[in-house]
């Protein structure tokens, strides 16, 4: 294994503070510099260092301002710091550069979700879902936003394709307890929470929504009042 795939792989891992000390290791060896830079970005982005990860992202794009991949990531730091006017113009630079990249769309889906804009977001997360089909990620946060919007049969659907393609996204399971919650088919809500509860058996909230859905079972009376949309789309 080359030391840029060394590192690429200790980022999938989600060991970015290794992965960063490989990477910068590999630009001292002038391998991969572009690439290892935008990884440098990358690593600094998920460690939680937003300054640091849109220097690199500049240099990046100081070297080669062709690639759309680096003006994506610079989006999703303005994302995450709250700045979405900024994040919408490194996205549309990256759409300009390249307008068939299922990643950019992904992260414009969820610039949309920030702005509370659904329908556009909805719009986002098919164009990416047109290029890249199999896409559990892009396909669970379709499924919520639809979900949202009240559609809830066409979510169900967009959460069982994320089953076919990862059967461990305890996060599908998850979501469609909630809708069946929703339309008070307990019977469905229970068979999902258990598949949820299999991949999480210490989930405190789940083993409480499972007493009050058998509780609403035997008691059609009782209400089910507790707030259980802790789940939120991946960004």
């Amino acid at each position: 294994m080359s030391l840029y795939d060394i590192g690429d792989q200790l980022y999938f891992e989600g060991r970015y503070q290794e992965a960063a000390d490989i990477f910068r290791e590999c630009i001292a060896k002038q391998l991969e510099v572009n690439s290892c830079i935008n990884y440098l970005g990358c690593c600094e982005l998920q460690l939680g260092n937003f300054e640091q990860a849109l220097g690199w992202f500049d240099e990046v794009i100081g070297r080669a301002p062709h690639w759309e991949r680096p003006h994506m990531n610079k989006s999703r730091v303005f994302i995450k710091q709250g700045n979405l006017i900024e994040a919408k113009k490194c996205l549309d630079d990256a759409l300009q550069i390249n307008p068939e990249h299922e990643d950019v769309y992904y992260y414009l889906g969820i610039y949309y979700e920030k702005c509370d804009d659904l329908f556009k977001a909805e719009e986002a997360y098919n164009k990416s879902l047109d290029i890249d089909a199999n896409q559990p990620e892009t396909l669970l946060n379709q499924g919520i936003v639809v979900s949202r919007l009240g559609k809830y049969v066409e979510a169900v659907g967009y959460f069982q394709k994320v089953i076919a393609l990862d059967p461990n996204e305890s996060d599908a399971y998850w979501n469609i307890t909630q809708i069946y919650v929703s339309t008070k088919d307990y019977n469905q809500a229970l068979l999902y929470l258990d598949k949820y509860m299999f991949l999480n058996k210490d989930d405190e909230e789940a083993q409480d929504l499972r007493v009050t859905l058998e509780r609403e079972m035997t008691d059609s009376r009782t209400p089910i009042t507790k707030d259980t949309s802790k789940r939120e789309t991946s960004s």
